[in-house]
């Protein structure tokens, strides 16, 4: 149904005008920005990133060290040996660590996870690409030329998810189950 108001301009009675429609929308947007936690100046921010990078790459570190632990307990000895290294980088009173390596040994194969270093921007520390990416490989000395390997992406939601092409589907994730599937690999 149209109607015809004052200044013979015909509106739409379901459309709401440009002012309440502006109207609502700014307030949704207040709405919205109040609930957003305030980062303040850059460098917080910077500093929050770097403090979850360091928190993530820990996590995922521990949950490695957790299954193979497990599997270590069942057994009743060390048969799977983990080396850690994490070379600390102190970024403004946060350690972040910087190329840390996460390695399993088992008889003489190795999985190993590496966290890919930060580089120098403008220098300023800082990833490259994602807030971390890391590299798992796969060697059995028994065959060296089928050494496997793959590439994991830190979210800012805390997620590891493989690299995938472009082009295809959902990044699985690299989590507990995929950590089992490789220990499943490293005592063949």
């Amino acid at each position: 149904m149209n109607e015809a108001p004052q200044g013979g301009r015909v509106r739409d009675a379901g459309r709401p005008t440009l002012g309440d429609w502006a109207k609502e929308v700014a307030g949704r947007a207040l709405d919205r920005a109040a609930r957003q936690p305030a980062w303040g100046r850059r460098g917080n921010r910077e500093k929050e990133l770097f403090a979850l990078r360091a928190q993530h790459v820990r996590t995922l570190f521990r949950v490695l060290e957790a299954v193979a632990g497990a599997v270590n307990m069942e057994a009743r000895s060390t048969l799977i040996a983990v080396d850690k290294t994490f070379n600390p980088k102190n970024l403004g009173g946060i350690e972040v660590p910087d190329g840390a390596r996460f390695v399993l040994k088992f008889l003489e194969r190795r999985l190993e996870v590496v966290v890919s270093p930060l580089v120098n921007i403008g220098g300023r520390p800082a990833p490259v690409g994602a807030l971390a990416t890391a590299s798992v490989i796969q060697y059995d000395p028994a065959d060296p030329a089928g050494a496997d390997w793959f590439d994991v992406t830190l979210r800012e939601d805390g997620s590891w998810v493989r690299k995938m092409p472009d082009g295809e589907g959902a990044p699985p994730p690299f989590g507990e189950k995929e950590a089992r599937r490789l220990l499943e690999w490293l005592v063949g």
